[in-house]
């Protein structure tokens, strides 16, 4: 059984979603022991622990010790099955950092795989589902997943309650060229507020606050029936060759004006030098170029503007299952197959 340390680097939660996703899929038993060591309250939260749990029932594995708050747990994969099934944190945990477990076993699956998952759409320190949709989803078509995302319900904090249905079809991963971006297209901006907000004009003032640094947009605003009052604004910068996603999530006590110029800022301060992916796709695609690598044979390259924590542990964790190496020079990681 392979032993992973879940306080490595970054110590987080990415260890424990990236380490059971690749279990699964390369059929390695696996004990996590110091889980989310690194965080103020260690151990396994709502997301993570209902992540984990359906993970073993799409591949029917053998889990023990995986309970709230547990630092330590063993996972045994067995085959992984398709089908339909249901995710509820009954928080606002978020559903994206469900599907970094959960994604990558569709493309594995013996037979198409349904995801209704409830929690957060949009929560602090997560992709909220509007980039996970345009950006990260973006990327896995041009790596030849078969994936949709339907938003049934947005959900904010603390209540949760929001609803997203995946759909995902067996296919092969393919290496893709992350090249330069070409040149920019346009940028589109997307104000999404719940209905408690509506009378405060709440989705108008993220986009004036976002266009008061960077105005050449196009954009939507709409209010959303939600369990919780919140609010986020994300920007896609929409090249020839990638599309980049910068947002910001709205803060009680802070004029929703200010929110989206920080969006606005972050968008402006990456266009004057950007990449072919942004720092938060890098992290998360990481395991997926290391998939396709060591099926195909076949090197990856991404030219990056910064390399983060995340990202770092990502490769450590990728390289705990899989023989492939990973070589950064120049801002550039290159992912090669062990020879």
């Amino acid at each position: 059984m392979l032993e992973i340390d879940g306080s490595y680097l970054e110590g987080g939660g990415q260890i424990v979603r990236t380490a059971i996703a690749l279990s699964t899929i390369t059929k390695t038993p696996v004990r996590i022991y110091n889980i989310r060591r690194g965080r103020e309250k260690p151990g396994l939260k709502p997301q993570h622990l209902e992540g984990v749990k359906a993970a073993a029932k799409i591949c029917q594995a053998e889990l023990s010790d995986a309970q709230l708050n547990s630092t330590e747990l063993a996972f045994i994969p067995g085959k992984i099955q398709g089908g339909a099934y249901k995710i509820d944190t009954k928080t606002a945990g978020a559903i994206t950092l469900i599907l970094q477990i959960l994604t990558p076993l569709g493309i594995f699956a013996e037979a198409p795989l349904k995801l209704d998952i409830k929690g957060g759409t949009a929560v602090l320190y997560s992709p909220n589902i509007i980039y996970f949709e345009n950006v990260f989803c973006y990327y896995m078509k041009k790596m030849g997943m078969n994936i949709s995302v339907e938003v049934r319900k947005h959900g904010f904090y603390p209540r949760g309650g929001g609803e997203v249905v995946i759909f995902i079809n067996p296919s092969s991963l393919i290496p893709y060229n992350f090249g330069g971006p070409g040149l920019l297209k346009q940028v589109d901006v997307f104000a999404i507020s719940s209905e408690h907000l509506r009378t405060a004009k709440v989705a108008e003032r993220l986009i004036t606050g976002f266009q008061s640094v960077y105005p050449q947009v196009r954009f939507k605003y709409q209010y959303v029936p939600a369990d919780s009052a919140g609010c986020f604004i994300q920007a896609l910068a929409i090249f020839e060759n990638c599309i980049l996603g910068f947002d910001a999530l709205g803060e009680k006590g802070k004029p929703a004006e200010e929110i989206g110029k920080k969006a606005g800022e972050l968008l402006k301060k990456n266009l004057d030098n950007p990449t072919g992916v942004d720092i938060w796709t890098l992290d998360q695609i990481i395991p997926y170029i290391a998939l396709a690598t060591s099926a195909t044979g076949s090197s990856i390259k991404i030219k990056f503007s910064e390399l983060t924590m995340h990202a770092r542990t990502n490769i450590w964790v990728v390289k705990q299952f899989l023989p492939v190496e990973f070589e950064i020079k120049d801002n550039t990681l290159e992912c090669r197959k062990k020879t």
